[in-house]
């Protein structure tokens, strides 16, 4: 990924301030005698309407009238960095091109003249390469006086900027997004003791292309009882191992990262893994141990996961179903797979017989798209790639059973469906043997022109008669693109029961 593409990545992931830079506080006179309105509101409705302004509005509503006057001080604190600096009109360019040692010293003005507390501080357009002192001083400032919600981005190089051990002492803080720095070392002695009185409140923790060690996530862990989710973002193995152990997780995520595993210690609480990979040749594994309360994990992908549950690797055609190798917690499971190998189709099916208890699988076709992408950038021709690529007339038919598709699922996601013959025999694998099967959703590969896609979905319902399906009453829904794009918020979200696309549609009507 380049610098742009790395930037945009990281900017989609970070979490949106509750101010917006295009609110305004216009007049609110009557027109019979030019009232004030919004005067006359309780001191705690006008807090609630400053909080709202960009932060230069909200300081100068100080100069309104008296009444004002201390309403912005006495008003817990919003600042978001990309609000301070606006390149006045037709001086073209953009916010990258002003002054950094201006926006430093903007940020600085304001958390100066601010008794405090701090509700929300996103500081995301700074290069702080250089500025160690002003960096000093805020991290003093954020843990004086109460942050609650920090994003640090050091904007945008280098990665070797060391972020200081100060900001281990920010007791107050609730949500961390940090991103573009060299964590401090937590075994050094500058480093508080790990225990709880680290960040007792801390609920969501984003580390965001960020370089630190195994020991480092294992003391933000031991220091955090209350945290809820964690994402590792941007990552490309390091820390080479992501170790989650932790009393209070519920949701880890692991977004477009790369380490060389991720391994669940303990995670009692643990409802939601999602792993999202980035192109790349390299593979993870994937350690489940102990998280009995594990719903929702995705996407395991063939080609790039070793799957690994307790002691044993899952492997195809040799790992044995048994009680040591299941996780019948997963309720929702999503892979990736490239049907076009014989050998990620035969990992797929040895992963589903470990989660026997799956009610919704989603299953997204590769179609060798990123393996071409990544031999092409090792030099290499598309049809060189490894792995047994030819799946036998008769290979559905001796596939073996497979618990959760004979007898739990209850909706099946194939996404990136291109209608290919491999893709075609999954489909008609799954409705031959899912007893309690209720709904299929096809979301067509976006890759194909409209009237292709129009004609895919025609060409399926003339074929739907032909599979044999177990349950009649299966209801069909087709897709000619995606409904929207996945995004960490989506995948983030805990009161979604299922995070993954997609719903809606195209009724297919099977054609009698």
């Amino acid at each position: 990924m380049g610098l742009n593409n790395i930037l945009e990545a990281l900017y989609s992931c970070l979490p949106d301030a509750p101010s917006s830079p295009v609110a305004s506080l216009p007049a609110a006179a009557s027109g019979d005698g030019g009232v004030d309105r919004i005067s006359a509101l309780p001191d705690d409705v006008l807090r609630s309407v400053v909080s709202l302004l960009p932060v230069k509005d909200a300081a100068r509503t100080a100069a309104l009238s008296p009444r004002w006057r201390g309403i912005w001080r006495s008003t817990p604190l919003v600042l978001q960095d990309s609000h301070l600096l606006i390149r006045p009109p037709g001086q073209g360019g953009g916010l990258e091109r002003l002054d950094s040692s201006a926006r430093a010293d903007a940020v600085s003005r304001v958390l100066a003249s601010h008794p405090g507390p701090f509700r929300w501080v996103h500081i995301s357009c700074n290069s702080l390469a250089g500025k160690e002192e002003a960096l000093a001083n805020w991290l003093r400032r954020f843990a004086a006086k109460g942050v609650e919600t920090l994003v640090l981005v050091n904007l945008p190089w280098p990665l070797d900027v060391g972020l200081p051990a100060s900001i281990l002492r920010c007791a107050s803080l609730r949500r961390l997004y940090l991103g573009v720095w060299h964590f401090p070392d937590t075994s050094l002695a500058n480093a508080p003791s790990p225990g709880p009185a680290v960040f007792p409140r801390l609920q969501e923790l984003g580390i965001c292309h960020t370089i630190m060690q195994e020991h480092d996530l294992e003391y933000l862990f031991a220091c955090s009882p209350e945290l809820k989710t964690f994402a590792l973002i941007l990552s490309y193995a390091s820390p080479s191992r992501v170790p989650i152990s932790s009393s209070s997780l519920c949701c880890v995520l692991v977004w477009w990262s790369m380490p060389d595993e991720v391994d669940v210690v303990a995670a009692p609480r643990l409802q939601r893994l999602i792993l999202q990979c980035i192109g790349t040749r390299r593979t993870t594994k994937v350690r489940i141990g102990h998280a009995p309360e594990l719903t929702v994990l995705g996407y395991l992908e063939t080609a790039k996961h070793v799957l690994q549950i307790g002691n044993t690797i899952i492997k195809a055609g040799v790992t044995k179903v048994s009680p040591n190798v299941v996780v019948p917690s997963v309720k929702v499971l999503a892979l990736k797979v490239n049907f076009e190998v014989a050998e990620e189709v035969k990992t797929m099916l040895s992963f589903l017989r470990c989660f026997p208890q799956v009610e919704t699988l989603h299953v997204m076709s590769s179609n060798g798209k990123e393996e071409e992408e990544d031999e092409q950038d090792d030099g290499k021709d598309a049809g060189d790639a490894g792995g047994e690529k030819l799946i036998g007339p008769t290979f559905w038919e001796e596939v073996g059973p497979i618990v959760c598709v004979e007898s739990h699922v209850r909706k099946l996601v194939l996404d990136q469906f291109t209608m290919g013959a491999n893709e075609l025999g999954f489909l008609e694998f799954v409705l031959a043997r899912a007893r309690v099967l209720k709904r299929v959703v096809l979301v067509l590969d976006p890759g194909m022109a409209p009237t292709a896609a129009k004609e895919a979905l025609s060409k399926l319902a003339s074929q739907l008669p032909a599979a044999k399906c177990v349950n009649k009453n299966v209801e069909f829904m087709g897709l000619p693109r995606p409904m929207a794009d996945w995004s960490y918020q989506i995948a983030s979200d805990l009161s979604l029961s299922d995070p993954f696309p997609a719903e809606g549609g195209i009724l297919v009507e099977r054609r009698q």
